[in-house]
């Protein structure tokens, strides 16, 4: 969950916390999607910056991500330790699938 600078947020945006004043008020909770309006209203309230819900960035199939972890460890593959660490992250990513 990046923190984003008031003045680089965007409509559309969700908080990831709730944004609180120097006394501790909640002034937009959790899940809040940021609007033009409430963009400006955190400006006048002089917030520095929010956590947002960062975005799911070209997702990757298993396929692809096992593809890219097999070039990944093509070099140290037969080594103990790498070998090791290449198997564990290939089961993360097969125990990805839905």
């Amino acid at each position: 969950m990046p923190k984003v600078l008031i003045s680089k947020l965007k409509p559309g945006m969700k908080l990831a916390k709730p944004v609180k004043n120097e006394s501790g008020m909640i002034l937009l909770g959790e899940n809040t999607e940021l609007s033009d309006s409430l963009i400006r209203r955190l400006e006048n309230m002089n917030i520095e910056n929010v956590s947002i819900i960062a975005e799911a960035q070209n997702e990757k199939s298993p396929e692809e991500l096992l593809a890219e972890l097999g070039q990944r460890f093509i070099k140290t593959e037969n080594e103990p330790h790498m070998g090791l660490i290449k198997r564990l992250f290939e089961e993360h990513i097969r125990g990805m699938t839905p």
